[in-house]
């Protein structure tokens, strides 16, 4: 599109008390008074506390890890076709929700 007429345009725009000034501050720019706040909802506040709770678990859990290397090495782990199908499936469906 082309504008031919731009000073009738910014008439338009001053009428409107629209005018073209520099950027000094971001709170002039924006319209955002000092008085502005943010409030988190009880949802966002409780998400913000599990997310740093997961952050603090640790990403392996050794002990677990050590005691399934025993039981193999020992002959005691024993895991049916059954249950190996049964956790395939069960992260399928959760890869699905997700």
């Amino acid at each position: 599109m082309k504008i031919n007429n731009i000073e009738k345009i910014l008439g338009v725009y001053k009428k409107q008390g629209i005018q073209n000034k520099k950027v000094g501050k971001v709170s002039e720019a924006t319209g955002v008074s000092k008085g502005d706040k943010i409030e988190l909802s009880h949802e966002a506040r409780d998400f913000q506390i599990a997310l740093q709770a997961l952050k603090q678990v640790p990403d392996i859990r050794e002990g677990k890890v050590e005691e399934l290397k025993r039981r193999i090495v020992s002959g005691a782990y024993n895991v049916s076709a059954e249950e190996v199908a049964d956790k395939i499936m069960e992260g399928l469906i959760i890869n699905e929700k997700i």
